[in-house]
């Protein structure tokens, strides 16, 4: 179970044209959570992710997909947020997923 006094090393939100995004970075773990494309905020299942990308969604944002076996997760973040998102994801997933 993570400590949950530790604070993340970066911490990005965005509500952005009635969704709501955040991306939170530890040292060892990501936490996200979303309503985009969603009837409520959920989670993402972070346990179950088997791969990331990140690109434009609209000229105002851009979306980071966690792609897990059952579901895609789409999280809005703000369009100069994502090389950092990027960068930060990588650090603890990996690399992102290739285009086909």
């Amino acid at each position: 179970m993570p400590d949950p006094s530790v604070s993340p090393a970066l911490d990005l939100r965005l509500s952005w044209r009635g969704a709501y995004g955040r991306l939170r970075v530890f040292s060892d773990r990501l936490e996200a959570e979303t309503d985009y494309q969603r009837e409520a905020r959920t989670a993402v299942p972070m346990d179950g992710v088997q791969g990331w990308r990140v690109g434009p969604c609209d000229e105002d944002a851009v979306c980071v997909e966690f792609v897990t076996e059952q579901d895609t997760y789409r999280l809005l973040l703000d369009t100069p947020d994502e090389q950092l998102a990027a960068l930060a994801i990588r650090k603890v997933l990996g690399p992102p997923l290739q285009e086909s």
